[in-house]
Order: C-alpha cells, then structure tokens, then sequence
C-alpha cells in the first residue's frame, strides 16, 4: 500500500504526457512579450490512458500485496490466489485512476480561453508618450494580469502619456492604438471594442 502511495505521489506530476495527447500552452512574444499561443489537446478524459505509470504501478503492488497475503495468510492454492489477486489488483488501479482523472486532474489543468489573450479593442493608459511617427508604453489588464506592450499611433499622430487609447491592431509585437475618445466618437471607423 505503501508503494502504491509512493508511486501514485510522484507520478501525478508528469501526468501530462502519459496518453500522448495533451494541451499546450506556451507563452510568446506577442505584444510586449506577453502574447500567447494555445494549442488545444483533447479533452482530460480522453488524454490519458488507463494503462499509465501509476495505474500499472497500483496494480502491481495491489496484486502482489493481495496475492501473498491469500497464499501465506488463508493458505489458498496459488491458481486460485493469482486469480483473486488480479481482481484486487484491478480494482487498486480502477481506484488510481479514478482518482487522477475525476479529482487531480480537473483542478489543476486551467481552461485558457483563447480570446482572454487577443489584444484589439483592449483598452490601457499610455506610460510613455507616443511622438509622431515614433513608439510609446502602454499598460494594459489581459487575462486577470497587468500587462505592458510597445505602442504606436494608428494614424501616425502624437498621443500625450496618460492618454485612455484602445488597440486596433497588433503587428510584429507592437500594437497601434487610437485615442479612446476618438473611438467612440466615431472618427475611428466601422470597429468593435471588445471589452
């Protein structure tokens, strides 16, 4: 039983790659190295196998456990134990997986929504003047975090610091952004602010 812990402990980290299809999410330089790119796996159930390093490991020490206790303790014949066993052995490893699919799993792979990370129509306050033709900060919340990316005006025109802009595009990790005054005034053109 003890081993069946033990395994079951240290397995749970690399639980990731145990069925081959997982989710991937890595971090890029999107707009002021704070982009994202997210690959979408298969759901939890469907990406891991029940035949994984911990379910194989808990059979094992269920079957072993279970069968020498049958053999020495109730002296029943090995056939008939080796059978027993394998049924205890099983439902050990029905239990491990269980467990790693409906209790661990779920509350450590966070759903990562996709349009959490698009940077147009995100409002921020420029940090750092934008010049005309030149580049400036802008502070930004994205996904529950404060982030910071290179700015440029849309139009080409001077933006003071301090200024409330939205994104209209993002290009090669520099985004271009129009007053937000401007925005709503409808001088910006046909857009949608997503909010």
């Amino acid at each position: 039983m003890g081993l069946t812990i033990a395994t079951f402990a240290l397995g749970v980290g690399h639980f990731g790659t145990i069925g081959g299809h997982h989710g991937h999410v890595g971090l890029g330089h999107g707009a002021g190295g704070h982009g994202a790119h997210i690959d979408h796996g298969h759901s939890l159930d469907e990406s891991i196998s029940p035949l994984n390093m911990s379910t194989i490991l808990a059979f094992v020490t269920w079957f072993s456990g279970s069968g020498y206790v049958l053999t020495s303790t109730f002296g029943l014949a090995t056939l008939l134990a080796s059978v027993m066993a394998s049924g205890v052995g099983l439902v050990g490893a029905g239990i491990v997986f269980f467990v790693l699919v409906r209790v661990l799993l779920p509350g450590q792979t966070p759903y990562l929504n996709p349009e959490d990370y698009l940077l147009e129509g995100t409002i921020g306050r420029l940090t750092v003047p934008i010049q005309s033709g030149g580049t400036g900060e802008l502070v930004f919340s994205k996904g529950g975090a404060r982030r910071v990316a290179s700015a440029r005006s849309a139009d080409g025109d001077p933006i003071e610091r301090g200024t409330e802009v939205v994104v209209v595009r993002e290009e090669r990790g520099i985004v271009y952004v129009e007053p937000f005054s401007e925005y709503l005034d409808g001088s910006a053109g046909p857009r949608t602010v997503d909010v």
